[in-house]
Formats: C-alpha cells, sequence, structure tokens
C-alpha cells in the first residue's frame, strides 16, 4: 500500500494575486520507504516590475 500527501500554500495579495506558494510531497510504501520532494516558487510583483525565484529538493529515508 503507498500513501501519498501533497500540500499546496499560497500567499494572495489583497487584489487576489498569486504571490508566493510552496507545494511539498511526501510518498510512503508498505516496505517502510519515504520519499519527499519539496518545490518552492516565488513571485513578487510591485508596480510594473515582478521577480521569479524557485527551488526544489527531495530526499528518500529507509525504516527499520
Amino acid at each position: 500500500m503507498t500513501y501519498e500527501r501533497v500540500v499546496r500554500k499560497q500567499v494572495i495579495s489583497p487584489d487576489g494575486k498569486v504571490v508566493a506558494e510552496a507545494t511539498s510531497k511526501v510518498v510512503v510504501s508498505g516496505d517502510r520507504q519515504a520519499k519527499t520532494s519539496q518545490h518552492v516558487s516565488t513571485t513578487v510583483t510591485s508596480n510594473s516590475s515582478s521577480s521569479s525565484s524557485s527551488s526544489s529538493s527531495s530526499s528518500s529515508v529507509s525504516g527499520n
């Protein structure tokens, strides 16, 4: 059996624009192996200019 959980969070400005978003995903299989991945994307808009950046990471964990 595999268990998967995805969590997504957003920061919304007062005018309704998404200025930041983070997504985290965890997958656990029946053999007690866990894999996690995370992707973070940020967009900042000020006046007429915008700036974007993103990063991602992943890792694996084995149970006893």
